[in-house]
């Protein structure tokens, strides 16, 4: 796994008890995408829009 040490900008964050990294202007959503974390979320959904869905996905970090 690559560590914030790694990424030039990189950060690590504690998502609901497991350790992650995020590299520089990635999401939370996209970063724990990336370490096979799901975080049920509307906003990319085809066919519903994006206004009024956010907090869909929230999380504890």
């Amino acid at each position: 796994m690559t560590t914030a040490t790694d990424i030039p900008g990189g950060v690590s964050f504690t998502l609901n008890d497991q350790s992650l990294t995020a590299m520089s202007g990635e999401t939370i959503l996209q970063a724990a995408r990336r370490h096979g974390v799901d975080i049920p979320h509307l906003c990319y959904a085809d066919g519903l829009a994006t206004a009024g869905n956010c907090r869909a996905c929230v999380v504890e970090i």
